[in-house]
C-alpha cells in the first residue's frame, strides 16, 4: 500500500495496517519530508519505523508518473491532502482508477471532501470544538475545556479510516471495482459523540452542570496527595462503595437508589466522598476497594503508567534486557498474533531511505 499522509491521522492508520501485515510505502516530499520529523521525531519513529521510505516530488511530472506506476500494483492508497490538492496534482481518485481499476483510495481530511468547510485548515482542537466534545468537557460547572491529553479527534479519524479500508478489502468485488473512501476527522469524532448525545436528548437536553454532573463517578484525592478514579454506576457497586467507606447512611438513603438520582444529588454525595478518601493513602484505598469489588484505579502519570502490573503481565509494553521501557519498539498492535513485524529490527529513518529498492521495481 502507498501512504501519502503526514503528521498523525494518516500515518497512525497505515502504521496499524503495517502491523497487521501490509507492506507500506511512505511517500515524502524531497528535502523536508513529513513535518513530524521535526515537530515530534519520537512519534515519527513510532508511526513510520517499519514502513519503506521514499521521496517523490509530486509537483513534477516525473514524480507523479512514478507514483501512478507504483499505484498500478498497490491495493490501497491513503492520502491526507487538503481537498482539491490531489486533483490539482493529477493524483486524485480518477487518476488512480485509470491505472488500477480495483484500487482502494482513502482520503483523510479534517472536514471531508466537500461542504463549506472542506478547504479550511484545521487541527485536533478545532474538530473537538465542532463535534461538541469541548462543550461537555472538564468541570461540569465551568465553560468549555480542552482537557483531553491526546489527539482524540485525529485518532478517531485514523480508526475509521482503518476500519473502512479493511471493510473495503473484504468486499466481494474488491478485486474488480475501485472505491473512494472519504474520511472526515470531524465526522469521525462526531460518531464517537453519538452515544453521549443520545443520553443528552434522553435527559431533555439539560445544561452542562446537570448533564455532566456525576455522583460517585470521578477523580478523588487521597491522603498522600495522589488520585484515584472511581467508576460507580450500577447500584450494587454503589452499595459496595458505601460499605467500604463506612457511609451506611448514604447506602440507606432512598434518594440515592439509582444512577440518575445519585447524579442529581451529587452535591450531597461528592463532598462526603472527598472527605472519606482523604482519610487514607492511595495504595490502601486501591487494595480495599478492589477487595470490595468497586471499580477503582489509580491515576498514573507518564513516569509510571507503563510499569503497572496489568500492562507488564500482558506484555503490552516491550522492555529491554535491563528491564527499562524499550522506546524503540513501542509499536505493538493489540492483536499481536496477527502481526508479522513486531520482531523486525528498525533501520535509520533517513529521508528517501528506500528509493533505490522501491523505485527500481
Amino acid at each position: 500500500m502507498l501512504d501519502c499522509t503526514t503528521l498523525l491521522p494518516g500515518p497512525y492508520c497505515t502504521m496499524m495496517l503495517g502491523e497487521l501485515g501490509a507492506e507500506v510505502i511512505k511517500v515524502e516530499k524531497p528535502g523536508k519530508g513529513d513535518l513530524l520529523r521535526g515537530i515530534w521525531p519520537e512519534c515519527f519513529r513510532y508511526l513510520n519505523g517499519h514502513k519503506k521510505l521514499i521521496t517523490l516530488d509530486l509537483k513534477q511530472e516525473e514524480g507523479r508518473n512514478t507514483l501512478l506506476r507504483l499505484a498500478s500494483k498497490a491495493h490501497v492508497f491513503v492520502e491526507g491532502f487538503r481537498p482539491g490538492i490531489a486533483a490539482e496534482l493529477g493524483i486524485d481518485f480518477d487518476a488512480f482508477k485509470k491505472v488500477n481499476p480495483s484500487v482502494i483510495y482513502c482520503s483523510i481530511s479534517g472536514y471531508g471532501q466537500d461542504g463549506p468547510y472542506a478547504g479550511l485548515p484545521g487541527h485536533d482542537i478545532n474538530y473537538q470544538g465542532l463535534s461538541g466534545l469541548l462543550s461537555i468537557s472538564g468541570d461540569p460547572e465551568s465553560g468549555p475545556e480542552f482537557h483531553c491529553g491526546f489527539a482524540v479527534a485525529d485518532l478517531s479519524g485514523s480508526m475509521f479510516a482503518l476500519v473502512s479500508i479493511l471493510a473495503a478489502l473484504l468486499r466481494p468485488d474488491s478485486h474488480s471495482t475501485a472505491i473512494h473512501l472519504d474520511i472526515s476527522i470531524a465526522e469521525s469524532l462526531g460518531m464517537w459523540m453519538i452515544p453521549g448525545f443520545l443520553e443528552f436528548v434522553g435527559l431533555g437536553r439539560p445544561p452542562k452542570a446537570e448533564f455532566r454532573g456525576r455522583g460517585p463517578y470521578g477523580i478523588f484525592e487521597t491522603r498522600d496527595k495522589k488520585y484515584l478514579t472511581l467508576g460507580v454506576v450500577e447500584d450494587h457497586f454503589w452499595f459496595n462503595l458505601c460499605k467500604a467507606l463506612g457511609l451506611n447512611d448514604l447506602a440507606s438513603d432512598k434518594g440515592f437508589n439509582s444512577w440518575q438520582s445519585r447524579n442529581t444529588n451529587r452535591g450531597r454525595i461528592v463532598p462526603r466522598l472527598r472527605d472519606a478518601f482523604k482519610e487514607d493513602d492511595l495504595e490502601s484505598w486501591i487494595k480495599k476497594l478492589r477487595e470490595m469489588n468497586v471499580p477503582v484505579a489509580p491515576v498514573l502519570d507518564f513516569n509510571n503508567w507503563m510499569d503497572d502490573p496489568q500492562f507488564v503481565h500482558r506484555g503490552f509494553i516491550p522492555k529491554t534486557e535491563k528491564g527499562t521501557v524499550d522506546l524503540g519498539n513501542l509499536r505493538r498492535f493489540l492483536i499481536t498474533s496477527l502481526s508479522r513485524r513486531q520482531d523486525d529490527k528498525e533501520q535509520p529513518l533517513t529521508l528517501g531511505r528506500d528509493n533505490g529498492t522501491v523505485l527500481q521495481k
